[in-house]
């Protein structure tokens, strides 16, 4: 806030008399390094969330080119927008592409390398276009009179399959007119199918016409049949995954063996067309971990770095017909490995956090990158392992020094070995430090070495802001990730406190002047932070649970959720045990409740049962409910809302 003063006539008369002190106070104040260290930093909530963010490198068939997308965020008429920008390889040069008032997306080379494809709503729902790369505008392919969500170039480069919903019937139609919208929940979800299109003609094809939702789909590299990953229809309360093989030519469905939990995904085909690799649970959840390969024609699926890696492998991409090049978190960094088939991994030698990536034939690799302290650009490395930064699409940020985290590792109470990243302001400053510590969601996730507004706003304030990876997170094993089974809130919880601990005992931190934040699991841990400690002098809770059994009857898909528990039903009294309501009148924490009223993974009812019982026990709280947003919120003035709110609540509180 910029605070302006005026002066009268009365106050006017005075000033020759204190222009020698004035002027001596203003050169004091523009020599001092801590004044210029101020003005370089500053950073208001819009300049924290304008960021542009880099997705989807491809690589043009011959490696002389690759397309990005690249997305703009912030405040702005038609933002966010995605665009489609092209690298060229040898020049290490970048320019935009598409330029639509609407989003364009999912860059698709011609296997010729002569044209683009990519998904656009520019004209309506989502439809495939093309783009000559001779030049000229982008001609619209498909007419599909539903959302088209996916497409793939045949190998051949004569057609290509997309996936669309079925078209609603006459008698839907009807009914949508006159507003008889009720629908039966576990049976509206439209099937989708896969089509294909003759690029030359135009003519359109349904190839398949089954009550199921296509998550996935490939083609083999003959080009005559296509691998799908699919959900059956209607919905079940454990979705019921299957992998199909698809005959173009007769269309008839082979049922390839698949996980029986839903917690896999991620397929693909090696060059030879035998073997189908996928990112799977380890058990039955509750998120995708080891990489597993299989034969396509017949054959068990085989975890290949269960034991010679044991850590989350991501974006995958077959170097061959027996090594993949993959993505895999590591702590708070993300790494790429060679993997083989019988499990060997090796670092690949890329000494960045890698997003996601593409590779062409001669070992050059494409990704997206950035830091704590650096939002994502656009990299190359090629086949000699130099890396060369190709955009500087957040520039914006080079002149503002951003806090750089630094990594702490700490024991827990039982001496298990826990990491954290700890940011501090950027102007020295003797006195001890407010600390707001930041717990991630998931559980089942974690914090990575990468820009977050959230934590910049709080340094940019005087916080020092500790972002702990407590047992649960990814990125240090399975046993690590499996830890806090059937435990949210017990070692975990501890697993927080002694970091913070450790940080008063080692950091300058203030321990009368700390705040506790989250969001989604996150926000039940500050819920729960609350109802077992006062130490904390506030509390932001985002998205949280308050109550785990009811949370479970009416979230959408509580099958992740069952894999902590169980079931209310059957284990009522764990739900219980770890809901923070059930001690809730231990809470003394001034606490801010933020919720979308769309959201569907944790309610609107969680935080209003919070609220409720905050307000019973006097306890100041405020809940702010955003109209119309989900669990992530998509309208950039909500956020610019409450993170104002968390920040100004913290400031009266902590500060």
């Amino acid at each position: 806030m910029v605070t302006f003063i005026y002066l009268t006539a009365n106050q006017i008369i005075y000033m020759r008399l204190l222009v020698s002190i004035f002027i001596t106070i203003l050169v004091a104040l523009f020599t001092n390094p801590a004044f210029t260290q101020l003005k370089k930093d500053s950073l208001s909530i819009e300049q924290a969330l304008s960021t542009y963010s880099v997705g989807a490198p491809v690589f043009s068939p011959d490696g002389s080119k690759a397309a990005v997308v690249v997305s703009q965020n912030g405040l702005g008429e038609n933002l966010p927008a995605s665009h489609i920008w092209v690298v060229d390889v040898a020049s290490k040069t970048i320019r935009q592409f598409t330029n639509s008032q609407k989003s364009d997306n999912s860059p698709k080379w011609s296997p010729d390398g002569k044209s683009l494809a990519f998904l656009s709503a520019r004209n309506g729902d989502p439809q495939i276009y093309l783009l000559d790369m001779a030049g000229g505008e982008a001609l619209q392919l498909t007419n599909a009179k539903t959302t088209i969500s996916a497409f793939e170039w045949n190998p051949a480069g004569k057609t290509i399959a997309y996936v669309a919903e079925d078209t609603a019937t006459a008698e839907e139609e009807k009914s949508k007119q006159s507003n008889n919208d009720a629908r039966v929940v576990g049976q509206a979800t439209k099937a989708t199918n896969i089509f294909t299109i003759d690029v030359a003609t135009k003519q359109t094809k349904q190839l398949s016409a089954r009550p199921w939702e296509i998550n996935e789909f490939k083609w083999v590299p003959g080009g005559d049949a296509i691998l799908l990953a699919t959900q059956l229809l209607p919905e079940t309360e454990i979705a019921q995954n299957q992998l199909y093989l698809l005959k173009v030519k007769d269309t008839t469905v082979t049922n390839i063996p698949c996980p029986s939990h839903p917690f896999w995904g991620g397929i693909n085909i090696s060059p030879d067309g035998k073997t189908v690799s996928y990112v799977s649970a380890r058990e039955d959840g509750p998120s995708p971990h080891d990489l597993f390969i299989q034969p396509i024609f017949g054959g068990p699926a085989r975890n290949i770095t269960a034991k010679s890696l044991d850590l989350p492998v991501g974006d995958a991409k077959f170097l061959d017909a027996h090594t993949t090049l993959a993505a895999v978190e590591k702590g708070f960094f993300t790494r790429l490995y060679t993997i083989t088939d019988n499990g060997k991994a090796v670092e690949y030698g890329i000494n960045r956090n890698v997003g996601v990536f593409d590779v062409s034939a001669n070992g050059t690799v494409i990704f997206q990158s950035g830091s704590g302290n650096q939002p994502q650009e656009v990299w190359l490395a090629g086949p000699d392992k130099v890396l060369v930064q190709v955009s500087h699409f957040n520039k914006a940020f080079d002149s503002i020094t951003l806090a750089q985290p630094t990594f702490v590792t700490y024991k827990s109470f039982d001496g298990l070995q826990v990491e954290g990243a700890l940011y501090k302001p950027l102007t020295p400053n003797a006195k001890k430090l407010p600390l707001v510590v930041y717990i991630h969601g998931g559980p089942t996730s974690a914090f990575r070495d990468g820009y977050s507004p959230w934590v910049q706003l709080f340094v940019q304030k005087g916080y020092a802001v500790f972002c702990p990876n407590i047992r649960g997170s990814t990125g240090y094993g399975w046993n690590f990730l499996a830890a806090n089974r059937n435990d949210w809130g017990g070692n975990d919880f501890k697993d927080v406190m002694a970091g913070v601990d450790y940080l008063i005992a080692n950091e300058n931190i203030d321990s009368t002047r700390m705040g506790i934040s989250g969001w989604s699991y996150g926000g039940y841990m500050a819920e729960w932070a609350i109802t077992q400690t006062n130490r904390f002098k506030a509390s932001v809770s985002g998205a949280g649970m308050a109550d785990l059994a009811s949370e479970f009857g009416t979230e959408d898909n509580a099958a992740y959720d069952r894999w902590f528990w169980g079931t209310p039903y059957e284990h009522l009294q764990n739900f219980y045990n770890h809901s923070p309501i059930t001690y809730l009148k231990h809470a003394k924490t001034p606490t801010l409740i933020i919720q979308g009223e769309n959201d569907p993974i944790d309610p609107i009812g969680q935080s209003q049962e919070l609220y409720r019982g905050l307000r019973y026990y006097n306890v100041p709280t405020q809940l702010v409910l955003y109209p119309g947003e989900p669990h992530g919120f998509r309208k950039i003035k909500h956020v610019i809302d409450y993170y104002t709110r968390m920040l100004a609540w913290f400031d009266e509180y902590v500060q």
